[in-house]
């Protein structure tokens, strides 16, 4: 079996790259691994030049998709780590008291500072192990973005991101694995990648270290549009 692989410089390089493959498949491909080279270089527009909301009506919003992945806006904003997750937390709760449907089960971000819903902020520990280790380490640091024992299967909506993993290089670089079990490169893909390059980036700063790259595993990778939709919007 051929696992099929795609890369990208930049997160929309290696979009565009997973695009045009699906395309050319007709709509879906099993097992497709994407390699993001530079995860952190990214230019401002691209989240609202590239989101779908612009191309299909009820479509994602990029700029959302990336937020629960990482809010940035809320990190600029805070003057410590603590107040940071605080802050988040606090937004979130009372946002989702309204929240009905695929997004009751909460936010990605949540899941790395609030899980399981007792409380391990696994994204702390993670930057604690990264700055407190004397020597490199070549144990994975992961994240657990789903859990038997809360989500119970579905047959659409979230999470589809399942696990993260940190890897921390001879040369002082992280990068970052991730797991999708099922990929939307029309609705998510442009805006996971620039938001798990937000978090992989805030990782390093806090842990002193260097962006590395961002491997994404794509169990099912498809896309929810027409194909002139999808060609539309990697325009």
């Amino acid at each position: 079996m051929t696992i099929p692989v795609v890369d990208g410089l930049t997160a929309l390089e290696a979009w565009r790259a997973g695009c045009s493959l699906l395309l050319d498949a007709r709509g879906e491909v099993s097992n497709l691994i994407t390699i993001v080279d530079q995860p952190c270089e990214a230019e401002g527009g691209w989240l609202k030049q590239h989101s779908p909301a612009r191309i299909k009506a009820g479509a994602d919003d990029a700029c959302d998709v990336a937020n629960t992945l990482f809010p940035q806006r809320t990190c600029d904003r805070a003057a410590t780590r603590s107040e940071f997750y605080a802050r988040y937390l606090q937004v979130h709760d009372r946002a989702r008291r309204w929240q009905r449907g695929r997004h009751a089960w909460g936010t990605y971000f949540e899941r790395l500072v609030r899980f399981p819903p007792d409380g391990v902020n696994q994204l702390e520990r993670a930057i604690d192990k990264l700055s407190t280790w004397s020597q490199r380490n070549t144990t994975g640091l992961v994240f657990h973005l789903s859990s038997p024992a809360v989500d119970a299967p579905r047959t659409r909506g979230g999470p589809c991101w399942q696990f993260g993993e940190i890897l921390w290089n001879a040369d002082d670089s992280l990068d970052l694995v991730v797991v999708y079990r099922n990929h939307d490169f029309f609705n998510k893909v442009l805006g996971n990648f620039i938001g798990l390059g937000r978090l992989l980036r805030f990782i390093c700063a806090a842990s002193n270290k260097q962006p590395g790259k961002l491997v994404c595993h794509s169990v099912h990778a498809y896309y929810d549009c027409s194909q002139q939709q999808l060609r539309s919007l990697i325009q």
